[in-house]
């Protein structure tokens, strides 16, 4: 899988972004570049083909349906959308979610109190469903779900955390930016109302290529505020005093696109069709079992079963600028949080990689 990729020595920063596919740029030229220089303001047909080969290309990778894709700029614009497009909550105005979650989840919700919801954060374990359960009272509206912690890459139970939503009547959204193209994710099993995530990790695709899955239910309930032209269900009919939503997740699609983003994430999205995702999963998982079997237990952040983790492994060593100064000394490329170093596996993660990193890692404490 390494020779697909451009990928740097000692790379363990998937987790922020994947590395480049040998096949993009050709890619790009021939999808975007192309159709641009030799068609002009003719090239929308073809540019308007990225953008649905890209929801089919998520469609497979998540198994669901193209229909129910709708491609999106970044996370926290997506959120935004399916907030403010929700119908009445009535007195379900609380939004649950975890202090665990990215800072920029935080951001976005803390908004909606301004059309009347409240924040509130689960206390206790949020790898377990219960914790979440038992915080789902009368009051709540909305639970916001993320999959792989990006801190810890503790995984949630997103699918006994969804049932129970669906059962308490409560609107679930699932983010999936640091999961997906790490481990598997089968949003027919799932069952969320919605989720969301990005190409730029994981998935290789590069930035600007996330996208928001919506299920049925939602799509026939929730009427979006951010709209525009792509949202209609006739774009092209130009008609500025008739707007009818698409009847297609693209009803949260928004103004004019820019195709250029999903372009780069199609040609990362058909190199996995022929990498198969539960080969680069496997490897990733063994990987890390053999990082964490090289680690001293009390330094690691990250959980040890592999049933429960992500791709990264997050160690916080007594000693940060001894452990610093080995981590440079031998070129890693990783990162830092206050809960840890973060070095995440992919699946062109080499073997010698690894096991150089192990060696450095068991000399910790």
């Amino acid at each position: 899988m390494r020779e697909l990729f451009h990928v740097p020595n000692n790379y363990f920063l998937s987790h922020s972004v994947g590395c480049l596919p040998k096949q993009t740029p050709p890619t790009i030229t021939n999808s975007f570049i192309q159709p641009w220089q030799n068609k002009g303001g003719h090239a929308w047909e073809d540019w308007m083909g990225i953008i649905e080969q890209f929801r089919s290309n998520i469609g497979w990778f998540l198994n669901t349906t193209a229909q129910n894709i709708c491609p999106q700029t970044n996370i926290s614009s997506g959120l935004t959308k399916v907030i403010y497009s929700l119908p009445d909550l009535g007195h379900r105005n609380t939004i649950l979610c975890s202090e665990e979650d990215f800072p920029t989840i935080g951001f976005v919700l803390k908004q909606a109190e301004r059309m009347g919801f409240q924040i509130h954060f689960v206390k206790g374990d949020v790898s377990k469903a219960s914790t979440w359960t038992e915080a789902m009272d009368e009051s709540v509206g909305i639970v916001h779900i993320t999959h792989a912690f990006s801190n810890t890459s503790q995984l949630s139970p997103i699918r006994e955390i969804c049932k129970t939503a669906r059962q308490k009547h409560i609107v679930s959204i699932v983010d999936i930016a640091q999961s997906v193209g790490a481990v598997s994710i089968d949003l027919s099993k799932v069952q969320p109302d919605f989720a969301l995530g990005t190409s730029v990790k994981f998935l290789c695709g590069g930035p600007g290529a996330c996208f928001l899955y919506a299920s049925d239910e939602m799509l026939s309930k929730c009427d979006p505020i951010d709209v525009g032209w792509f949202s209609h269900e006739n774009p092209f009919e130009m008609d500025i005093h008739n707007f009818k939503y698409a009847d297609s997740a693209m009803r949260f699609f928004g103004g004019t696109p820019s195709p250029l983003p999903f372009a780069t994430a199609n040609s990362a999205l058909e190199l996995w069709k022929n990498i198969e995702p539960p080969r680069a999963h496997k490897h990733i998982q063994t990987c890390l079992n053999y990082l964490t079997d090289q680690t001293p237990v009390q330094i690691q952040v990250s959980p040890a079963e592999s049933h429960v983790r992500g791709a990264t492994h997050v160690v916080t060593p007594t000693n940060r600028d001894r452990a610093k100064t080995l981590f440079s000394e031998h070129n890693f490329q990783f990162d830092e949080r206050n809960e840890g170093f973060r070095f995440s596996v992919h699946g062109y993660t080499s073997q010698n990689e690894i096991e150089k990193l192990g060696q450095v890692l068991a000399l910790l404490d």
